[in-house]
């Protein structure tokens, strides 16, 4: 989802020679290698990509806002979405901080902010200027709002200033209708892409470089690799959950996104989620019912997002430590599932070996660029498919189905027929120029 979906690019196979960082040069030292692309992130932030599908269609049937919604609402689906939105999100900026070490491996800090703010500027800018406000719109006529669409975009864009960062522009209180929609993702990634860029670039020098490893060190261990859990839980008991934002507070999916940077950075980090994935699951799961316990016994007329008594206070922290728990479980599998493929503790340069490349390394760098347009596309395809299915006389179940489903098919065939055959679409969904296409 965010994430970012957009990875780096990463040299395949060859060994890059970084000269001493200034804000032009890569954050790197003389004697580091750029490491060998891990396909099996790209094959896993595809995976939460297409998720994200089944995940928006469910939230129509359950609790959390969506522009086109069914009556009523389903506890069973909502506790699926619980589920979901636990680990969804977070892992999508653990792996987009993936991207940031990998992206400022092989380019500078002005080169890195100049390609965020076209892969991420752009698409945004289109998505709120075209598909947002078709959904809402699809979403008030629902609702009953039969006014013309010329009407609607009137009041959508009767927008104010506002200095609730990362967003910069709120709908005015007085009838305006604007809303990010799921492009908040795309907003947050940007703005904290370029405002850690500074610490993100120290890093990689000599003296953030020793300090990155005397944390990495520490992050290595079982015990230490709970430290990201203990910042992101003091993020949500103080300042509270957002519904609107995937269940998190925003500044907390800047924490997993530095977190992501050091999982990348340090290796040790990945190798400690890549023994223990399983025992993390395992507890993440474990606090997940405990949460479910603390919810059940809270006062139904509290917000546990907000509220600070002791039963909220409780399920966020339980949350914190729970997807934490999960991310790291999540990312850990994929480590050693793509370690064991390649026969080695470790990652190994793409090119080594002679033969064709694996499944891996020829789906992911597919799926990967398909990622950012497929985030952008989807939540848009789910209303408009949403708003046509409701029409028929069908049960739940089956409109969840035929949603989920046709939404999942429609978004692929627009990624490939509308989007990344034409220059001028892939250039507005962040994509870069294929080779042979000019500059």
């Amino acid at each position: 989802m965010h994430q970012d979906m957009q990875a780096g690019t990463v040299a395949r196979g060859e060994v890059l020679v970084l000269a001493q960082p200034t804000l032009d040069q890569p954050p790197g030292r003389p004697d580091q290698a750029s490491p060998a692309r891990r396909h099996e992130l790209d094959l896993l932030r595809a995976v939460v990509a297409v998720g994200l599908v089944f995940f928006h269609t469910a939230v129509i049937f359950g609790a959390g806002e969506f522009p086109v919604k069914a009556p009523g609402e389903r506890p069973a689906v909502t506790v699926v979405l619980a589920v979901g939105a636990t680990f969804g999100m977070p892992l999508l900026f653990v792996i987009s901080g993936m991207a940031v070490w990998y992206s400022l491996r092989s380019r500078g800090a002005r080169v890195f902010a100049r390609e965020r703010l076209r892969r991420l500027g752009v698409p945004l800018l289109f998505g709120l200027l075209t598909l947002i406000p078709l959904q809402v719109y699809l979403g008030q006529r629902r609702s009953g709002d039969a006014g013309s669409y010329g009407e609607f975009l009137a009041r959508f864009w009767d927008v104010r200033p506002s200095l609730d960062f990362p967003f910069l522009v709120d709908a005015d209180p007085h009838g305006g209708l604007f809303q990010t929609g799921h492009l908040w993702f795309l907003v947050c990634l940007l703005a904290y892409s370029l405002v850690l860029l500074p610490a993100f670039a120290w890093l990689g020098r000599p003296a953030g470089t020793r300090f990155r490893q005397r944390l990495g060190r520490l992050l290595s261990r079982p015990a230490g690799a709970l430290l990201p859990a203990v910042a992101i839980a003091a993020v949500e008991l103080a300042l509270g959950s957002e519904v609107g934002h995937g269940g998190w507070h925003r500044a907390s999916y800047a924490l997993f996104l530095i977190a992501g940077f050091l999982v990348a950075a340090e290796p040790g980090i990945a190798g400690t989620f890549r023994r223990h994935w399983r025992p993390a699951a395992a507890a993440g799961l474990v606090l997940f019912l405990a949460a479910g316990a603390v919810h059940l016994t809270a006062d139904p007329g509290t917000d546990p997002f907000t509220a600070m008594d002791p039963a909220s206070l409780g399920l966020r922290l339980l949350k914190s430590l729970t997807g934490w728990l999960w991310v790291a479980a999540i990312i850990g599998a994929a480590r050693a599932r793509g370690d064991r493929r390649r026969g080695s503790p470790g990652p190994v340069p793409a090119a080594a070996g002679p033969g064709r490349p694996g499944l891996l390394a020829r789906l992911g760098p597919r799926a990967n660029e398909a990622v950012l347009p497929f985030y952008v596309l989807h939540e848009t395809v789910i209303v408009v498919v949403a708003y046509a299915v409701f029409a028929w006389p069908v049960g739940g179940a089956a409109q969840y189905g035929l949603i989920a489903f046709a939404s999942l098919a429609a978004t692929l065939l627009l990624y490939d027929l509308a989007v990344r055959r034409s220059r001028v679409t892939r250039f507005l969904f962040g994509l870069r120029a294929r080779p042979g296409a000019g500059a």
